[in-house]
């Protein structure tokens, strides 16, 4: 919205939009939650699936997959007008790609908690076309999302 993003990364980024999320969900079937997402960041969902689960969750930035820029635009405090309100709640974010975390996205891809060893489901994701990550664990702390 600033025209600060580079050519070639707004076009990953539609690339990445367009992306049907039919096959996805058939591979996540066994999933014990998922949702996708927009609006509310990927923070913002996980803390709505953490509070309806009884649940909370860690997320580990290093594992998050983030688009061709994205943390570049967030390190020179491009943000969301949304930013503020996607962020209240969660302790202010150490690094730009944290702070994507809030980001309401347009077709963000899909959230799913699943159950024991997830590689053969990150496989099939990837064989799918798919950009896919472990980006953290459920734990016992309702509600609560830590970012690390």
């Amino acid at each position: 919205m600033r025209h600060r993003a580079r050519g070639a990364d707004v076009a990953a980024a539609l690339t990445s939009m367009i992306q049907p999320h039919g096959a996805a969900s058939r591979i996540l079937q066994g999933a014990h939650a998922m949702t996708d997402v927009t609006g509310f960041g990927l923070a913002g969902h996980l803390r709505n699936i953490c509070l309806a689960s009884g649940t909370g969750a860690r997320i580990d930035t290093a594992g998050v997959p983030v688009l061709p820029g994205a943390e570049e635009l967030s390190a020179s405090g491009i943000k969301s007008t949304l930013y503020p309100e996607n962020a209240a709640g969660f302790a202010d974010p150490a690094s730009p790609c944290a702070s994507l975390l809030f980001d309401p996205q347009t077709s963000g891809g899909l959230l799913a908690a699943v159950p024991g060893n997830v590689d053969t489901i990150l496989s099939d994701l990837h064989a799918a076309g798919y950009t896919a990550a472990v980006i953290g664990q459920i734990t016992d702390q309702v509600g609560q999302v830590d970012i690390v």
